[in-house]
């Protein structure tokens, strides 16, 4: 009877230890199949594990939780993970050990204040594990699933630290046997207690400085690309305004000439005169896409950098002037794919960009097509490139389509490369 209590907090610290990890982990599947299939799995494997502790003992479940629980699960949750690779081993690492830290302080303080009966630790586990979770969904969970959305690499040696405290704590607290008929090693365990948290904290550091840094230079990329835009736009201006005046200052004189067709009934002259005026003014005249000035521009500009390319550029957009989105946003992805689509074709002979974009159930829909030469790798959903300092706007643009809980599609199909998003 005097064990009640330890097992109900055991109960209750490895569904803590499930949920945490559920919180921090991204899944493959939808969140109403990820909970079935976890409950299936995990639900036994906490039974199994609660038996191994009331026939055997919690030393001998110590030295069996790696096969008993650890190993099963790892299996498990790799298998329904969306990414497979450094990023999950840290993830998992990282809720051991803070479940561990949480099992171990609450067991040197019911060894320490003597109440018997497993008391203190039961009230510690029952209160920590919810705080912790708060402060967690609070504090932690956005940041740390950005962080992995937006640095898919680099995690490796963040993986292999915290596998080694991992180890550390396991190997210190279960052998030769458990640290609780070992207290003069309780320093020991206090320290390392405390050197985990202070690690774990150095990498969230420094992991957020370099997406700091990262955020910092995609958005000076995209300040010059708006400074390019809008100093070519200034300048198409001032050439249309040079062609207005040398046409107001001429107009004069063509209107004399023009009298002078007719009252002679040239009439194929006047015609003939007329339409070369008429392709004069075409020419000062701005293209206009859509009703939407931010997207002008933007089509404006990169139109024009096709046509000095030898691209063709066929762009069929009929967005609104106002528009629920950031139309910052909005030029943004729109930039990018079109960027990408014009450096894509430098090798190819038949050079087109292709531009479609409208409005549907209140969603703005875009799709940019274009040849490509050569083959496309993909990194999951994205696609890579292997020079430096690119594929920064592909994640850019997902990060930004995915903020209005869009959804983005980059493709290949009949010898053309597609991007299509709905936001």
């Amino acid at each position: 009877m005097g064990t009640i209590l330890r097992d109900i907090s055991l109960v209750w610290t490895l569904l803590h230890c499930c949920f945490m990890f559920m919180l921090l982990y991204e899944s493959r599947y939808t969140a109403r199949k990820t909970n079935i299939l976890t409950c299936i799995f995990m639900v036994p494997l906490i039974i199994i594990n609660m038996m191994i502790v009331i026939f055997l003992g919690t030393e001998k479940a110590g030295h069996l939780v790696v096969f008993a629980c650890v190993l099963p699960s790892l299996i498990f949750f790799l298998i329904m993970a969306r990414n497979r690779d450094t990023r999950f081993l840290f993830t998992f690492c990282l809720v051991d050990t803070v479940i561990l830290e949480v099992l171990f302080s609450s067991n040197i303080l019911d060894t320490v204040l003597g109440l018997g009966h497993y008391l203190v630790m039961f009230l510690f586990r029952l209160i920590s594990f919810p705080l912790l979770e708060l402060c967690l969904v609070k504090y932690l969970r956005q940041p740390y699933q950005l962080l992995q959305q937006q640095m898919k690499k680099g995690w490796g040696v963040f993986s292999i630290m915290a596998m080694l405290f991992y180890a550390v704590m396991l190997l210190s607290t279960y052998h030769p046997f458990i640290i609780t008929e070992r207290p003069e090693y309780y320093p020991h365990l206090i320290l390392l207690l405390i050197l985990i948290p202070v690690m774990y904290m150095t990498v969230f550091k420094l992991l957020w400085t370099q997406l700091q840094l990262f955020n910092a230079a995609e958005k000076n990329r995209i300040l010059d690309m708006q400074v390019k835009m809008t100093s070519e736009r200034l300048t198409a201006s001032a050439e249309s305004e040079k062609r207005l005046q040398v046409l107001r200052h001429d107009m004069r004189h063509k209107m004399l000439l023009l009298n002078d067709y007719i009252r002679n009934e040239n009439y194929a002259a006047v015609e003939q005169y007329i339409n070369s005026m008429m392709a004069d003014i075409a020419q000062t005249a701005p293209q206009i896409y859509c009703n939407n000035h931010s997207v002008n521009v933007v089509l404006s500009y990169y139109s024009k950098i096709a046509d000095e390319q030898g691209i063709t550029f066929s762009a069929s957009v009929c967005l609104p002037a106002a528009l629920k989105i950031n139309q910052t946003d909005l030029a943004v992805v729109l930039s990018n794919g079109l960027e990408n689509a014009i450096n894509a074709q430098a090798c190819c002979d038949d050079k087109k960009v292709l531009i479609k974009g409208f409005i549907e159930a209140g969603k703005i829909c875009l799709e940019i097509k274009n040849p490509f030469s050569g083959s496309v790798a993909f990194d999951g959903a994205l696609p890579c490139s292997k020079q430096e300092h690119h594929g920064f706007g592909t994640k850019s643009m997902a990060a930004i389509i995915e903020k209005y809980d869009g959804i983005y599609s980059f493709s290949v199909d009949n010898g053309y490369f597609c991007f299509r998003c709905i936001m």
